[in-house]
């Protein structure tokens, strides 16, 4: 039999290339199932196979051929829509599995999935933040503007706000200033809250920061929070002190290119 390998199913963006890179670096084998039209190319350098949207069987099936017993799954896409484009027939089953919770959030149908997968497929999912711990969020500020008292005494409000919007499975994220909640991430993502806050933006928001936290039922071995610098950016142009993030429970994409672009515009990146 071969040696056993590590899996991972690639959405978009440069994480699953990191997260395949360091399995390698711990001298472990990967398997990655790339989606056409999505997955960043540079996964080309490791082993592969390109698959169409909706082909979960035969991600499966190739997933068992190369001896993987675990599986990360990673990327920027929303997983669920992997299995209604042209699924085929193990993508259809699934999708009869999720047909009673459509109306739902991604968390529960992430979970779903999941679900099927281990007990179906008998294949492990474990978390991306196993092997991206070098842009993991940690405790405390990572910059070197300090949070203000004002935005600390915020926190309380900022993780109130995110909990309820999290257990209602409509998003992660919040912008919090003075002492309000001024706008609330939906399924359209932080970004997009983001660029609505600045073509919306009123008198209310004057410093303030951007939180963004998992939601409380959510299986957060898949679909932990992720930043980058765009985000950094928006916030900055949107008039924000900064950023709050969960200890351990947040990816920081191109993290040193983040804090250098902070530093410079003075806003905080901090842990809690």
């Amino acid at each position: 039999m071969s040696l056993e390998r590590i899996g991972i199913y690639a959405g978009n963006g440069i994480l699953p290339v990191k997260v395949a890179e360091n399995i390698v670096k711990s001298n472990k084998k990967v398997f990655i199932i790339a989606i056409k039209g999505l997955t960043d190319r540079n996964i080309e350098k490791f082993p592969h196979q390109w698959i169409r949207f909706g082909q979960i069987g035969l991600a499966m099936k190739l997933l068992k051929k190369n001896n993987c017993k675990k599986l990360v799954i990673i990327g920027g896409a929303k997983i669920p829509n992997f299995f209604f484009l042209f699924p085929d027939f193990f993508g259809l089953k699934l999708f009869f599995s999720l047909f009673t919770i459509r109306k739902r959030g991604d968390a529960e149908i992430i979970k779903t999935i999941i679900s099927y997968i281990e007990n179906k497929v008998e294949i492990e999912i474990v978390g991306a933040d196993n092997f991206l711990e070098e842009i993991l969020m940690t405790k405390g500020n990572l910059t070197n503007t300090y949070i203000k008292s004002s935005n600390i005494n915020d926190i309380d409000l900022a993780i109130k706000t995110c909990l309820e919007i999290g257990n209602s499975d409509t998003g992660q994220a919040c912008i919090i200033s003075n002492g309000k909640a001024i706008i609330v991430e939906d399924i359209n993502g932080t970004d997009f809250m983001l660029y609505k806050a600045i073509k919306e933006k009123n008198r209310e928001i004057s410093g303030g920061f951007l939180i963004k936290m998992p939601k409380p039922i959510q299986d957060n071995r898949v679909d932990l929070p992720t930043v980058g610098l765009n985000t950094l950016k928006l916030i900055n142009e949107l008039g924000l002190d900064g950023i709050v993030l969960e200890d351990k429970k947040a990816f920081l994409v191109d993290k040193e290119k983040m804090i250098e672009y902070a530093n410079q515009k003075n806003l905080f990146i901090y842990g809690i």
